[in-house]
């Protein structure tokens, strides 16, 4: 299981925080899988026909957004 978390606060009318967090308990997965021939590529001397595409690890964001009132 892998737990993402976001969340926003308006603090006035023209200024919000938001945060977002993936992967909360930095499980490790992989996004998927495959097989491929290893002769395809010599010159990288692969022996394991197995390819795995790791999934993101922990990581945090946070940020701000403001709303620029325009006068004209």
């Amino acid at each position: 299981m892998v737990v993402n978390l976001h969340s926003s606060y308006q603090l006035t009318k023209n200024l919000e925080i938001f945060g977002l967090v993936r992967n909360l308990f930095d499980q490790h997965y992989y996004v998927y899988g495959t097989f491929f021939d290893v002769g395809e590529v010599p010159y990288l001397n692969l022996t394991d026909p197995r390819t795995f595409v790791p999934g993101i690890p922990f990581a945090a964001y946070d940020a701000s957004r403001h709303r620029a009132r325009i006068c004209g």
